[in-house]
């Protein structure tokens, strides 16, 4: 409702026409009329269905790309483990390297072979041009006096 002005009034030129009546004119009953009026639900049909259409383009795209990141996450993941078991290898081979490289490993695998320390030991300094017998110390054991070299 209304306040602080008159009232309008409404007179019959205001109705809007009724449904029957319009078609009573004859404006819209024509070819030409029809033909608008098919001619706008095509155009109006079409757009609604290439909306429709890129809607579901962009849902299958959005689909594939989904499923691609998702297998390719898969695969990563599986790559990094097999990384990470691989470091832990070579990490456990170079242990077993530095290890094997220690002196009294090489001592016990040369013993092993036959292998004896040679008593007549002589040592070259390169700085001053000197030869010099080594001096053996106890703790190698001499070889017996049958033994090869």
């Amino acid at each position: 409702m209304r306040t602080g002005g008159p009232a309008r009034q409404v007179l019959p030129a205001d109705v809007a026409p009724s449904a029957g009546a319009s078609r009573a004119a004859g404006h819209l009953a024509s070819p030409a009329g029809r033909a608008a009026r098919q001619a706008g639900r095509i155009g109006r049909t079409s757009f609604v269905l290439l909306v429709l259409g890129l809607l579901g383009g962009g849902l299958v795209c959005l689909l594939v790309v989904n499923t691609t990141l998702a297998a390719n996450s898969i695969e990563i993941t599986n790559l990094q483990q097999a990384n990470a078991a691989h470091s832990q290898q070579v990490q456990q081979l170079e242990q077993q390297v530095t290890a094997a490289q220690s002196a009294a490993v090489l001592e016990k695998e040369a013993l092993k072979l036959g292998l004896r320390p040679d008593p007549s030991l002589t040592f070259l300094d390169l700085r001053t041009g000197s030869v010099r017998n080594g001096q053996r110390s106890g703790r190698h054991p001499r070889a017996p006096a049958g033994a090869r070299r």
